[in-house]
């Protein structure tokens, strides 16, 4: 018979689980800022700025009439991958635009929490109907429920988009953070 471990035990021998979450830099040719000046700009700031929402509903709000529910949408990412295995990530993968440079910072999994991080929820083309309904019910509402923090975690999965693989969480807006 097995020994029962403890919580502790277990998820250290978990190869697969992190108690960490990593946020990488990457080139931004568009306002030409390498990874290496994006992750100093971080740490003089002490703040994860969010740029972009890449969620399921990225068509809509990329709409100009939807330009003011936009913003509500613009997260923070991060993924779970194990440190040890974090290089993996570093490569291009074929047919996928995401090319993280090897800068970043590290947080705890429940620090991330506690600032509203949570795991992406990658749904296949059999719920788009479901979750587009809420948000266009939320969208209704203005999104006056917090619809906006669980939508911004949604995203496809499906021959064209499949990040699942990154392990990614997101937080709604700005983190603000010490040293």
């Amino acid at each position: 018979m097995a020994k029962e471990l403890t919580r502790e035990e277990f998820l250290d021998k978990k190869r697969d689980f992190s108690p960490f979450l990593v946020h990488l830099t990457k080139d931004d040719d568009a306002n030409m800022m390498y990874a290496q000046d994006a992750l100093d700009m971080i740490l003089d700031q002490k703040t994860l700025k969010v740029f972009n929402h890449f969620c399921l509903f990225k068509s809509d709000l990329e709409e100009p009439q939807n330009a003011n529910i936009s913003d509500k949408f613009r997260v923070v990412c991060f993924t779970e991958t194990p440190i040890d295995q974090i290089d993996v990530l570093l490569n291009r993968v074929s047919g996928k635009n995401f090319k993280p440079d090897p800068y970043g910072l590290v947080f705890r999994k429940d620090y991330i929490s506690q600032q509203g991080g949570n795991p992406v929820f990658y749904v296949s083309a059999r719920l788009f109907g479901p979750f587009w309904r809420l948000y266009n019910d939320a969208k209704q509402r203005n999104f006056d429920l917090r619809d906006n923090e669980v939508l911004a975690l949604v995203n496809r999965c499906d021959e064209e988009v499949d990040f699942h693989w990154e392990r990614e969480w997101r937080i709604v807006g700005n983190l603000v953070f010490n040293l």
